[in-house]
């Protein structure tokens, strides 16, 4: 059997695509493994600078594969919480190229993709509670992330939203046409390639742990990474490449 998740590096942009269109991109043993070895492979090449998670067929993930025995799976098999872990932990931003149909577990992970754009075409839902089970890891990992209208609707009513009221209610950043998907992730990605590699992953970081927090406790937070030798290094070539007018050193060719 192929590879159920293929992975392409150009020009610092690492594609991670989910292609296993027969089970509908579910989360059975082989793709979690696949994947989560891939956004490793990722992270740890200093020359990737933006992940791109994307999908091949209809849909981008149903999420949990039902038909998978997981009794039968032992105590250190891969988990969908372990691929959600290592895109909160990822220094590098992931962008969500949602082309097709997000249920369950699907509709998480593209939730959790630092943006994401979807095709009008495609429905996500949290469907968990019509099939009786209560989503509650998944709100855990979805609750600073969404308003509290948002999590309401999503989680309790189960329902396939269309892209347009999950953009509005912020589950992706924008529902295109089809023939607009392309032109609307390379745009995300070009802005984060442009962006300073560190100071994106220190933003990123501290953005997560803000949320919920009091305006003197964040801060506090911001205060830490004053003094940042990595941004400062960082900072003194983006302000020499602004008025050299050359294009900062980050950038790759």
């Amino acid at each position: 059997m192929s590879d159920p998740t293929s992975y392409a590096l150009t020009a610092g942009v690492a594609t991670i695509t989910l292609d296993h269109a027969e089970r509908r991109n579910s989360f059975g043993q082989g793709l979690l493994t696949s994947l989560i070895g891939h956004l490793d492979q990722a992270v740890a090449d200093p020359s990737v600078r933006v992940i791109v998670l994307t999908n091949t067929g209809t849909t981008f993930s149903a999420g949990a594969d039902l038909k998978e025995d997981s009794a039968s799976l032992g105590p250190d098999a891969p988990t969908f919480h372990d691929v959600i872990a290592r895109i909160d932990a990822s220094p590098k931003p992931v962008v969500g190229r949602i082309a097709g149909h997000a249920a369950g577990g699907g509709a998480a992970l593209a939730i959790v993709c630092d943006l994401a754009v979807m095709t009008e075409q495609a429905r996500i839902g949290l469907t968990e509670v019509r099939l009786g089970i209560a989503p509650v890891p998944v709100a855990a990992i979805l609750a600073h992330r969404l308003t509290p209208r948002a999590l309401t609707e999503a989680f309790l009513t189960g329902e396939m939203l269309d892209a347009e009221r999950a953009a509005a209610l912020g589950l992706v950043n924008q529902a295109v046409p089809e023939s607009e998907l392309d032109a609307t992730v390379d745009g995300y990605v070009d802005a984060l390639v442009r962006s300073g590699p560190e100071a994106l992953r220190v933003t990123k970081g501290v953005l997560a742990n803000m949320v919920g927090r009091s305006s003197t406790a964040n801060a506090e937070l911001a205060a830490a990474h004053v003094g940042d030798d990595a941004l400062s290094a960082e900072r003194t070539e983006g302000v020499a490449a602004f008025v050299a007018k050359r294009s900062p050193a980050w950038i790759p060719d």
